[in-house]
């Protein structure tokens, strides 16, 4: 009976693990499609803004999958390969459908990522099973998969055309510049490059710059395959602006006019033009050697006062042709000018009597009229080259002359005088640098007065002897009663204010606004810590003044940028780089800098590789600390979880010399560890 028992189990137990090995098998029979994209597209062009997508595959009829069953789905390697398991990623999972059914049905993937350093038209996907496993038929099309910031903007040669003048061969050096949507930098050799001319692709081009000997339209982008046109499209994403190569004959540039001659009358319309126009160049109008303020376009158009002279065009085509200047042409007045009109506007003292003066060239005899608002005041023949009129009124004033000259000009200036319904004093130094000086010279800078309708209008120099000045030191009378006065180093953090009465009486104790002498020379930038460890942070100072005002600054690309918001004596980091402060006071302003890590180690672990050859990030770099250390072992692991490197006494040569997957996987695992203890651990990116 015990034996009968014995048999009966053994049979039971062999017919139900038969009957697992049938529905094992059964699973194992069911055929997994080709998967392919739910939205029916053949493309996978994914950004920041947009990295999801959802998978479908067919699942033929037959048994059930375990309990326990995963779908899983895998893209290719860049060449659409599943031979390397270590290049194989995975996308997403699913966990159904498992049970046994007599129908087609359909396994679902969706919302997933792509992983950011796909760039391939070739990838392949394929979806397994993880119980039993089932390896599903590959995606019959290679499927592009490229993934791209589209926030990066691709700066070529800084927007500016290259233009070369006079010139038969040339060699130049296009390189691009990236900027994040914050404005910071991205470094462009994390990229692979293209090259168009004329919209042609450049063979062999593949860095951030380019030596260019030919004329043409250049421009470049980073490859990225079917997905091109998407991202160009997309707001120009993945390209550069561009950029214009071409040889200009600049000999023959001369000014020109639509005049008969350079010869004008005063009334006569006079415009001069550059022979070459081109919105790209820059200009300027430069007159008896001295350029004009704001004639900075290819054409200009002369006053009708003072026009006479000898004019030339510089002219700015480009980096490679600047400060191109035409010959000189002589423009002459026919007529005459008043070479020193009336200043533009005046203040009118109590008691006082000004004179206004105008100079000219008109010939002596020309009749000069002198008018108070529109009432003629005076009038009489020119004596000499100037004219003069005593003034006791506030108003408008104005001189007209009626030259006899062969264009019979007609001449005038205007100016207004207003009465003071107050003052202010300004005072300083002239002088820039007197941060460091022992002693220098404070000064009246400028004495305003202050009109009923808001206007602020400088005194001349000759009226300020109506009045009276005094200077104060910390409230405190010095004697001194001149414009100016002699301070030393000793005089630090003390207050000057510079007093002022008209001496008829109306106004009285006019004060300048207290200047504190504060003085930032000898200042050095303070670190502390003097080294940046990894999540550290170091504090930068300078002595806190409250007489002084901060801004901070970090150099990028050479170029200092300021820091906004930092206007304290003091600044965090956790960054090395080269830092600077202008410090600035009441009488100077200082800049001192800082490099921060160029003078210490730097404890910084990098996360990012680029093993490309080019000799910039191809290796995963240690901090002096940790690099070559007996006591310090480094393991290195792939995302899978498997051991790519380890090693005591690192050397600073993974992945180019010793990684088991040759370092081709997105992403990497480190952790480092002293005398067997834990002491950083982390991620790294390889890019390529």
């Amino acid at each position: 009976m015990k034996k009968r028992l014995n048999l009966s189990l053994l049979i039971g137990m062999l017919v139900f693990l038969n009957f697992q090995e049938l529905r094992a098998q059964a699973a194992s029979s069911r055929i997994i499609g080709a998967p392919s994209l739910q939205s029916g597209g053949s493309q996978i062009c994914a950004r920041p803004s947009f990295n999801s997508f959802s998978v479908i595959a067919s699942l033929s009829l037959g048994g059930p999958f375990d309990g326990g069953n995963q779908f899983i789905l895998e893209l290719s390697d860049e060449n659409g390969s599943f031979d390397n398991p270590a290049n194989i990623q995975e996308l997403a999972r699913a966990n159904g459908p498992n049970n046994g059914t007599m129908t087609t049905q359909e396994i679902l993937f969706e919302n997933f990522a792509v992983p950011e350093n796909s760039n391939s038209d070739n990838f392949r996907l394929r979806v397994r099973s993880s119980s039993p496993e089932v390896i599903g038929a590959i995606s019959t099309d290679p499927l592009p998969v490229h993934f791209f910031n589209d926030d990066f903007q691709i700066i070529l040669n800084d927007f500016e055309d290259v233009i070369f003048c006079n010139v038969s061969s040339f060699n130049k050096t296009l390189s691009v510049r990236i900027e994040d949507g914050s404005g910071n930098s991205v470094n462009p050799d994390n990229f692979e490059w293209e090259w168009l001319k004329d919209g042609a692709i450049i063979v062999g081009e593949s860095q951030s710059k380019l030596d260019v000997t030919e004329q043409g339209t250049y421009f470049a982008r980073v490859p990225l395959g079917a997905c091109q046109f998407f991202f160009s499209a997309f707001g120009g994403a993945g390209r550069s602006n561009n950029i214009g190569v071409s040889i200009t004959d600049v000999a023959s540039v001369v000014i020109e006019t639509p005049a008969p001659d350079f010869s004008f009358c005063p009334n006569e319309v006079k415009i001069l033009n550059s022979s070459l126009v081109d919105t790209r160049f820059k200009y300027q109008w430069i007159k008896n050697g001295e350029p004009i303020e704001g004639a900075v376009t290819s054409s200009i158009t002369l006053p009708d006062n003072d026009f006479g002279g000898e004019y030339t065009l510089r002219i700015a085509i480009s980096e490679d042709c600047s400060n191109l200047e035409t010959p000189p042409v002589t423009i002459i007045n026919e007529g005459s000018s008043i070479t020193e009109p009336l200043p533009e506007n005046l203040i009118l003292l109590p008691s006082q009597t000004f004179t206004l003066q105008i100079t000219t060239d008109a010939p002596e005899g020309s009749n000069v009229k002198w008018f108070v608002e529109t009432a003629l005041q005076s009038q009489g023949p020119l004596v000499g080259t100037t004219s003069s009129f005593d003034a006791q009124f506030v108003g408008k004033y104005r001189v007209e002359i009626e030259a006899t000259d062969t264009c019979n000009s007609i001449l005038f200036s205007e100016t207004e005088l207003f009465a003071p319904t107050g003052f202010e004093i300004k005072i300083g130094t002239k002088d820039e640098n007197v941060c460091d000086a022992e002693t220098f010279t404070l000064e009246l800078l400028e004495l305003l007065g202050e009109t009923v309708a808001g206007l602020k209008i400088p005194l001349t120099q000759e009226q300020f002897a109506f009045f009276d000045f005094e200077w104060f030191k910390d409230g405190v009378s010095t004697g001194e009663t001149t414009t100016s006065i002699n301070v030393d180093r000793s005089d630090e953090n003390a207050a000057y204010v510079l007093r002022a009465d008209l001496r008829t009486g109306e106004f009285t104790n006019i004060s300048s606004d207290p200047l504190i002498i504060a003085l930032s020379g000898g200042i050095t930038i303070q670190a502390d810590p003097p080294v940046l460890t990894e999540g550290g942070t170091i504090t930068l100072s300078v002595p806190q003044n409250d007489a002084h005002t901060y801004q901070w600054f970090r150099k990028v690309d050479g170029e200092d940028v300021l820091l906004e918001g930092q206007t304290n004596n003091t600044l965090e980091i956790n960054e090395n780089g080269e830092y600077s402060v202008k410090i600035t006071t009441q009488i100077c302003s200082l800049t001192i800098s800082i490099n921060v890590g160029g003078g210490g180690i730097s404890e910084i672990i990098p996360n990012i590789v680029t093993p490309n050859s080019d000799g910039i990030n191809d290796n995963w770099l240690l901090p002096a600390s940790l690099f070559n250390q007996q006591d310090v072992e480094v393991t290195i692991y792939t995302s899978r979880g498997q051991v790519d490197f380890t090693s005591a006494s690192y050397q600073n040569n993974w992945p180019l010399e010793n990684s088991k997957s040759l370092g081709k996987d997105p992403i990497y695992y480190y952790i480092i560890t002293k005398n067997n203890s834990v002491v950083r651990k982390g991620s790294i990116t390889v890019m390529r």
